[in-house]
This record gives C-alpha cells, sequence and structure tokens, in this order.
C-alpha cells in the first residue's frame, strides 16, 4: 500500500501563512536553488561570504533577515583546493572581521569522488542550513543539453536537501555573450532542465560602468514579488572580494549596453544558425517563445544590411 503521500486537508490543517526562509526573503529554507554569471563575477565570492554569514550565525546578510538554525554551512569546491581557500576565506575575513572559532561551523569537502555520499554523512554527522556546490559543471559529467541526464542527476541533491531539510545552492554559468541581454533564466548555460529544478535562479553581473559594483537580479523565484524580478540588488565589491549592500535597485533594462542587446541576439542567432541549428532550437536559447520571433529579427537586421 502507498504511505508516501499526504492529504490535502492535513496541509490545510498546518495552516502555513509564508513560505520558511534561510535569508528573507530570497533564500528559502530547504530545497535547490543556484547562482550564476559570466565569469569574474564574484560568484565563488559571494557563496564564501554567504557561508561564513551562516556559520558565525549573523542576523543579516547584505540587508537582508538571515534566519540559521543549526549555524552550519559545508562549502564543496571543485576550483580551490585547501591552500587557495585558506588564502580567500583570510582575505574575506580582512573586511568582514570575525574570530576564527565562528567558522568552526563552516566546513569544506574537496576533491570529493562520491559527493552525495559524502555530503549525505557530513549532514547526518552535523545538520548544516547551508551547502554550497561551487561548481555544477565540474561535477555533472553528462551533456549540458540533455534534459533527463540533468534531472537524474539534480534528483540525487533534491532529495537530500529534503532528507537533512537544508538549502544546497549551486554555482552555474550563463553562456557566452549572455551579458548583453538583459538578466534572465535563459540566460544560463545548457539545458532548461537545470532552471526548471531550482526554486530560486539569481545572477549576478558587473555594473556596466563601475566594476567596483555587482548586481545581484532575481531571474526566478517562486515566491517572491514581481519587483525582486525586474530590479537588481546593486551591491558593492570590495578589493578583499567582498559584497556591501547599497540600498539601491536598479531595473533589468538598465544592465545592458544602451541599443545593443537586440542586435547581440541577432548576432547569436546568425551564428548558431550557422552551426546547424533550427530556428525553433535558437527560439529556445534566445528566451522566444517561437521561431517566428527569430525569423522577424534576422529579417529586420538583413533588411537594414540592404538600406
Amino acid at each position: 500500500m502507498l504511505k508516501n503521500y499526504i492529504t490535502g486537508e492535513t496541509l490545510l490543517n498546518k495552516g502555513v501563512s509564508e513560505v520558511p526562509t534561510l535569508l528573507e526573503p530570497l533564500l528559502p529554507k530547504s530545497g535547490l536553488v543556484c547562482i550564476a554569471g559570466s565569469s569574474d563575477t564574484g560568484k565563488s565570492a559571494f557563496l564564501r561570504q554567504l557561508a561564513m554569514a551562516v556559520s558565525a550565525g549573523l542576523d543579516s546578510f547584505l540587508g537582508m533577515s538571515l534566519h540559521t538554525e543549526h549555524r552550519s554551512a559545508i562549502y564543496v569546491s571543485t576550483e580551490d583546493d585547501e591552500t587557495a581557500s585558506a588564502y580567500l576565506v583570510g582575505r574575506q575575513n580582512g573586511d568582514l572581521q570575525l574570530e576564527a572559532q565562528s567558522l568552526r561551523g563552516l566546513r569544506f569537502i574537496f576533491d570529493s569522488e562520491d559527493v552525495i555520499a559524502d555530503l549525505d554523512k557530513c549532514l547526518a554527522d552535523q545538520p548544516a542550513d547551508l551547502v554550497v556546490v561551487d561548481c555544477f559543471s565540474d561535477l555533472y559529467t553528462g551533456s549540458m543539453n540533455e534534459g533527463n541526464q540533468v534531472r537524474q542527476f539534480l534528483v540525487k541533491y533534491s532529495l537530500l536537501a529534503c532528507k537533512h531539510k537544508c538549502l544546497i545552492m549551486f554555482l552555474h554559468h550563463c553562456g557566452k555573450r549572455t551579458e548583453m541581454f538583459a538578466p534572465s533564466k535563459h540566460n544560463l548555460l545548457g539545458s532548461q532542465a537545470f532552471e526548471a529544478k531550482m526554486r530560486l535562479v539569481l545572477e549576478l553581473r558587473t555594473d556596466l560602468r563601475d566594476v567596483n559594483y555587482k548586481h545581484l537580479c532575481c531571474v526566478k523565484g517562486n515566491y517572491l514579488s514581481a519587483d525582486y524580478k525586474s530590479e537588481s540588488i546593486k551591491l558593492m565589491f570590495s578589493e578583499h572580494l567582498t559584497f556591501a549592500e547599497t540600498g539601491e535597485r536598479v531595473p533589468f533594462e538598465e544592465l545592458v549596453p544602451v541599443d545593443t542587446e537586440r542586435e547581440a541576439k541577432y548576432k547569436l542567432a546568425k551564428q548558431l544558425k550557422e552551426e546547424g541549428l533550427t530556428y525553433e532550437q535558437i527560439a529556445k536559447q534566445l528566451g522566444y517563445t517561437d521561431k517566428s520571433s527569430v525569423t522577424k529579427l534576422i529579417q529586420r537586421f538583413e533588411k537594414k544590411k540592404c538600406v
């Protein structure tokens, strides 16, 4: 007899009026989320600073309330080894000024042959509020464009997050030249299956005018208000690789070079067409709903060339 179900009556009687959060209102308490961006935007620094804040039990992070239960985080690092991580943690702490003992709850995993098994054991030994996976593309060995393979890979992490009631946050990458487009979940590299499995998708990008500022953009948020998905959270980025709030919000359309987004899409569409992709496939890459938009885009620019 099937036992792993729950009735609507039971759910209603729970009286849940809001979704529990780790970082209010941005990060849910549990499940899968990700932060993505182009190279050198500070994604790893952002995640490392968040993990340090969780371990230290800080009340807030970037001006948002931080609700930790265990004061513990696990950081899976596929790019930086122990020495590099020691340097980076020390460098960031130049701004944060945390006591070394406050980071006892922050555990790093390097060069793991079986990340799921190691995480399961670590979480069983000591529960954690946050697990950071830096980065997805290093651990996932299948084709980025194969939706079924991506889903099968992520299901294991989803079950792990559910079992241990924690948040798992992936670092992912955006496609080439997507910084020329407005922030969007369609900018993520690979199959749509990846973002579909995420409860929240953040895109981090550098300010057009001043590299000392970054923009944290929520491009997918199942439980967030519309304003969070149309304006960035502008952050200051220090020489010690830490982020600080500015209190400013910037509309997404102001984060792309003026009058270049449509031209950039045209150039990408032409390139993808030369690579043999169909108009349907190109439309999906550009975030369009159907192939007719691609046809019109190409025709518009081809016509300009003939004038």
